[in-house]
């Protein structure tokens, strides 16, 4: 058949597109390479169709419908109307053009689970899109889903209304629901055709169908989680059955059902990522709060614990008691140092005024290195949570292992200089400031198609001069279209660098963007230094 379609290259259709090239066709439809616009032509595909006088009219009232969506996963369809080529009737309509299709890739390789998951995230939010409208895609598989400029796309040329009591005008395949020839299109017969496209991008193969045309398609094993258990319950004849667009997304990030719960959001709005949110080397070691000493039970009057007594034997009082005059002998000058000594810091702390807490943090400034020191400048309260070591542990020593737990003042992560201090000191982590924010410029259609809200993490690495110099996804989120347009923007903020021992120094960022229908959001937060 593409050689009976073949002879149209070179002609024009409407005196406006070029059929420049035959990319496809069969005895149904073909595919064209054309172009539109006069002054900068841009590279477009026209699709023709045979006129039929009976589904003419309703095939452009689809077209005049889909060409009014905007979604950034959907082709973009620019015209569509009615044209004659050698004495026949065609329908035609003008798409986006987009370099390659899922097809193409397939008779080479199979698609692997991470490829699949980034694939299924794109396609799930425009069904969620066009279902919430009354439409159905109509005609899911590999060929339609379509790559242009890096972001992936699902053909538009076939959208329907749901409330259609037709069946498709395309030919039935196993693509095609089995109610869809009795009932006509659903919102289920996408998610049959969505099982069928999955299975094929997994192994290659379609599902194998069952002689007994009640039972459901066989499913190979094989096939990785949580992908074997969205295609069986995608592909049960039963369409009242079959899982929906929104619980498929929830088994694929099963914390979105978590976040959708009793709100009117979609669960798509919860990225697909398997990665958790925020991992776990990167949360805050949690306080640890000793529980308070139980109270003594009371006894009544003439009773008796229940712990059994302790009996020693006779010689061991003597030898105990022994024992305790040589600890006394070795320990006493020690503790008696210690107290003449601590008594005389003791004193003469509280000698010194009220208004120069430098006196309080003396005893640590043995501990660091010139370049090092605490200021006096530090916050009361960092100076309180340090207690000063006892003045012959500041001796130089060996260092020994130690196995006791770290004091809980080595934990908190909220002790800051103070707002005077000068950002010098290296005693607690610098921090930086945003100096300059960009907000993702997003169009009103991309804004209309948000349910909930789209949540996208930037990580960025600034440069001491305060530029970014490196913007990577931290959480890509469900739409391409939106991590796109959040990693642009990152990269257009600036930064006031922190400063470590006087020198300005880099950093690392991570922005959080949250994208909603009615505003954008950003909310920054600095991980290193």
């Amino acid at each position: 058949m593409s050689d009976v379609w073949r002879q149209f290259e070179g002609q024009i259709v409407d005196e406006e597109f070029p059929l420049r090239q035959l990319l496809a066709g069969d005895d149904h439809s073909a595919v064209f390479l054309t172009q539109r616009g006069d002054l900068q032509p841009q590279n477009a595909v026209i699709k023709l169709v045979p006129a039929d006088p009976a589904t003419a009219d309703l095939q452009l009232s689809r077209w005049r419908l889909a060409a009014q969506l905007s979604h950034p996963n959907l082709l973009k369809i620019f015209d569509y109307g009615r044209g004659r080529l050698e004495d026949t009737n065609f329908l035609y309509v003008v798409l986006e053009f987009a370099e390659e299709d899922l097809s193409q890739i397939l008779p080479q390789r199979a698609l692997t689970a991470a490829e699949t998951r980034d694939m299924l995230g794109p396609v799930l939010d425009v069904l969620v899109y066009l279902h919430a409208k009354g439409l159905v895609h109509g005609h899911i598989k590999p060929s339609n889903i379509q790559a242009t400029s890096d972001q992936l796309k699902l053909s538009s040329d076939t959208l329907a209304s749901i409330a259609e009591s037709q069946a498709p005008m395309t030919r039935p395949s196993l693509y095609t629901a089995p109610e869809v020839a009795i009932s006509g299109l659903t919102a289920a017969s996408d998610v049959w055709s969505l099982g069928v496209t999955l299975v094929e991008v997994l192994t290659q193969r379609l599902p194998v169908m069952p002689a007994n045309a009640q039972s459901d398609p066989v499913v190979s094993d094989a096939i990785p989680q949580p992908f074997l258990d969205i295609t069986r319950h995608a592909l049960v004849r039963e369409p009242k059955r079959r899982w929906t667009i929104a619980e498929i997304a929830a088994r694929m990030n099963p914390t979105a059902v978590a976040a959708a719960a009793g709100q009117s959001i979609s669960p798509l709005a919860v990225p697909l990522s398997s990665v958790p949110a925020v991992p776990a080397a990167k949360l805050q070691t949690p306080k640890y709060d000793a529980p308070a000493p139980k109270a003594p039970t009371p006894r009544a009057p003439g009773t008796t614990s229940a712990k059994p007594t302790l009996v020693l034997p006779n010689y061991a009082i003597p030898v105990f008691a022994v024992f305790l005059v040589l600890v006394a002998i070795v320990a006493l000058p020690k503790i008696l140092g210690h107290r003449a000594e601590s008594s005389t810091s003791a004193a003469n702390a509280a000698a010194q005024p009220a208004s120069k807490p430098k006196a309080v943090e003396q005893p640590a400034h043995r501990e660091t290195s010139p370049a090092t020191q605490p200021t006096a400048k530090n916050s009361a309260k960092a100076a309180a949570e340090k207690k000063p070591a006892p003045p012959e542990k500041l001796v130089a020593a060996p260092a020994q292992p130690v196995n006791a737990a770290p004091a809980t003042a080595a934990l908190r992560t909220d002790t800051f200089p103070s707002a005077n201090a000068p950002k010098s000191s290296s005693v607690s982590p610098a921090h930086g400031e945003v100096l300059d924010q960009v907000l993702p410029d997003v169009s009103g259609r991309a804004r209309g198609t948000i349910q909930g809200k789209v949540r996208v993490s930037v990580r960025v690495q600034v440069e001491p001069a305060g530029n970014v110099s490196q913007a990577e996804l931290d959480a890509p989120g469900p739409s391409k279209y939106f991590a796109d347009l959040a990693i642009q923007a990152a990269r257009r903020w600036e930064f006031t660098a922190p400063e470590v021992d006087g020198h300005s120094v880099p950093s690392e960022w991570v922005i959080r963007f949250e994208f909603t229908q009615a505003d954008t959001k950003a909310f920054p937060t600095q991980k290193t230094p």
